[in-house]
């Protein structure tokens, strides 16, 4: 079983998880978005819509950023929220 499924805190967490998880698979879809225009337009540097496209992901993941700076950490928040202190 998954750990954050067995901890006291369960209905804490259950709140977190649905209020931020579309969040976070918006920005997951943007981000794979965003890779897949940049290879189209490093194919073809020369189109126009596609560079228009990748101007206007690249908007959308910034303001995804600003909206939740936790979405560029490279672990969970779950883990500094809920997880076991250091040392």
């Amino acid at each position: 079983m998954f750990f954050f499924d067995e901890v006291e805190e369960t209905e804490e967490y259950q709140t977190f998880r649905q209020k931020d998880q579309p969040l976070e698979l918006e920005y997951e879809k943007t981000r794979a978005a965003l890779h897949a225009a940049e290879v189209a337009l490093r194919e073809q540097p020369e189109d126009r819509k596609m560079a228009a496209k990748v101007l206007e992901l690249q908007e959308k993941m910034g303001a995804l950023e600003r909206q939740a700076p936790w979405l560029t950490l490279g672990y969970p928040l779950e883990y500094l929220i809920w997880g076991p202190p250091h040392g």
